[in-house]
């Protein structure tokens, strides 16, 4: 039981950094982002497809898959993201599921329904964590996870920059009102929150084999742990994200992996029917918080 809750932990550390770069989003931006999931994704295609072709090391790959999703990331925020902002929810649903099925698309287009997967010798070796064996991919991916949330917060509590964010999550109109450039926030929280996405779709590209339709199974996972840890709640969103990686991994081993999902979505139905706004959320989502 105890290399269970091990190995739980350690992909919960990779599905966090999936959930906060979603609620970051959310809280700070009010849009409900359903292409999420296809960064990671894409994280996941760009590193295997350059490791299978070129014999990278996958974090070598995986750094510059990150660092070329910086440019991606914003030029999708100026072009879609930006467009609809201040308009209905249906407006963002619906912007934000097409911006997922062209990726979607485009993936197919281009690599085909296949799985693809690579070995890499480092990221396969064990190593000992709490005296349960580990492969070392897992072991970085949460490790990785871990600093990057970590990151985030030190970033929003202890910067100039990430303070006028929270302050922007906070009241926006006052935000405006002692002269904080809004556009800009939105614009360093999209790209953030979308880095994230394309940094866990790294991580986890070393482990686990990846298709174009991928990211269907990390957005709703996503937005499952938005809702237990609470909307717009970052420490929520990594805490539900560790929480959901033990449950998944109890639940494939004691019942089988085709009841790992469905598992976590009756902890969804009961969230929302009885804690509604989360364990960290606050009661309207109009209150959420970055940070909070």
């Amino acid at each position: 039981m105890w290399d269970l809750f091990v190995l739980g932990l350690m992909a919960g550390g990779v599905l966090a950094l999936v959930a906060v770069g979603l609620t970051l989003i959310f809280g700070v931006m009010d849009v409900v982002n359903f292409a999420h999931g296809e960064f990671v994704m894409l994280g996941m295609f760009a590193t295997t497809v350059i490791v299978l072709n070129t014999g990278m090391s996958p974090y070598l790959a995986g750094l510059l898959v990150v660092l070329a999703s910086v440019p991606l990331a914003y030029l999708v925020y100026v072009g879609i993201i930006r467009q609809t902002l201040g308009k209905s929810l249906n407006v963002q649903i619906f912007t934000t599921l097409g911006l997922s099925i062209v990726l979607t698309s485009v993936a197919l287009m281009f690599l085909g329904s296949r799985t693809f997967a690579f070995s890499d010798a480092f990221a396969s070796q064990r190593v000992y964590v709490l005296g349960v064996a580990v492969e070392t991919g897992r072991v970085i991916a949460f490790v990785g996870g871990i600093v990057l949330v970590a990151a985030l917060w030190v970033f929003l509590h202890r910067t100039r920059l990430g303070k006028s964010i929270r302050a922007v999550a906070e009241d926006n109109y006052a935000a405006k009102v002692v002269g904080l450039r809004i556009s800009r926030a939105y614009a360093i929280v999209f790209v953030l929150g979308t880095v994230f996405a394309v940094a866990a779709g790294v991580l986890l590209a070393p482990f686990t084999a990846v298709s174009s339709t991928t990211g269907l199974n990390y957005v709703l996972v996503s937005f499952v742990i938005v809702v237990l840890g609470g909307f717009g709640s970052v420490g929520g969103a990594f805490l539900g994200g560790l929480l959901i990686g033990i449950i998944e991994t109890f639940v494939g081993y004691y019942f089988g992996t085709q009841w790992m999902q469905a598992s976590v979505f009756v902890i969804f139905v009961l969230v929302l029917a009885l804690r509604p706004q989360g364990f960290f959320g606050k009661k309207s989502l109009d209150a959420a918080m970055v940070g909070g």
